[in-house]
């Protein structure tokens, strides 16, 4: 039987994201036979960058990262004989922010067993448009 991985879920913690509690998409993902789950959630945007959405709720707030730790740390002990949890972040890459993306990962990232690369944000004409908010935003 070959294992099966989500490798994408996002949290409460994101403030665009669901309401539902994790434990909840643990207990159907084990139910569905996946036996390893990632929670990737969007990292903080980088020190000085601003969020281009206009609900600015790309990514979670940096004053919340401690809690998303622990709380998978916490998850991951009580499911730990069900299935195999991750705890992961899914970081932009945001042209001109790769130092202060660079300084995130050296802290956090020891904190991480697995994390997802994404580009959101592109720069043109120095001005940043997330590529995925909508389709008008995209191509204004």
């Amino acid at each position: 039987m070959n294992p099966k991985r989500d490798g994408h879920v996002h949290t409460p913690f994101c403030p665009h994201g669901t309401s539902h509690p994790m434990e909840e998409y643990i207990e159907k993902a084990a139910a569905g036979g996946i036996t390893t789950l990632t929670f990737a959630e969007h990292a903080p945007l980088p020190e000085g960058f601003t969020d281009t959405v206009p609900d600015k709720d790309s990514a979670m707030s940096l004053s919340d990262l401690e809690a998303y730790l622990m709380k998978l740390e916490n998850i991951k002990k009580s499911y730990k004989n069900d299935i195999t949890i991750l705890t992961g972040l899914e970081v932009d890459y945001i042209e001109r922010y790769e130092k202060e993306t660079e300084q995130f990962l050296t802290t956090y990232g020891p904190h991480l067993d697995d994390s997802i690369l994404s580009t959101h944000f592109l720069l043109a004409d120095g001005e940043y448009t997330c590529m995925d908010y909508s389709p008008e935003f995209f191509f204004h």
